[in-house]
């Protein structure tokens, strides 16, 4: 019979691997959110407000509950859907809002979307205008998508 052995190396890699990973959820602000601030859980998902409001009324941010980078084709469906309809009771008051890519979040280890409304008064409304984004319309129920490098490209 042949015994497979791993070697140190291979363990300590391994160790080292696990407390990075466990060292960048301690240090994760999403990670850290507390139960108070969420406004909605869900099986996979936390719906909470972001931290900083940036002059919108309204401000939410959907992020899933483990510490991952990336995710499969079919969750990024469920969490834009699922952002979808919490987006429309959120921000009934609006007649657009839109749900934005993570071109610009200062989180990129922890898989997330923000959602806001269009308020063009917003401190980071040039932001919003440079960023990719899904814009619901409230009024109409369409839901179009602008791509500003693609829609206006740099000259």
């Amino acid at each position: 019979m042949v015994e497979i052995r791993m070697s140190g190396i291979d363990e300590d890699q391994r160790n080292r691997s696990i407390f990075r990973r466990d060292d960048r959820e301690a240090n994760c602000p999403l990670c850290k959110i507390s139960d108070a601030e969420v406004l909605a859980e869900f099986p996979r998902w936390r719906l909470a407000r972001t931290k900083t409001m940036k002059g919108h009324r309204e401000r939410l941010m959907l992020y899933h509950k483990e510490h991952l980078k990336a995710l499969d084709e079919q969750s990024i469906g469920e969490a834009y859907i699922l952002l979808s309809k919490i987006g429309s009771k959120f921000f009934s008051y609006a007649d657009k809002w839109a749900i934005f890519d993570p071109v610009y979040a200062t989180v990129p280890d922890h898989w997330h979307r923000v959602a806001s409304d269009l308020d063009r008064n917003a401190l980071d409304y040039e932001q919003i205008l440079k960023t990719p984004r899904m814009i619901i319309d409230n009024k109409e129920g369409t839901i179009s998508r602008a791509n500003p490098d693609k829609d206006f490209p740099k000259e």
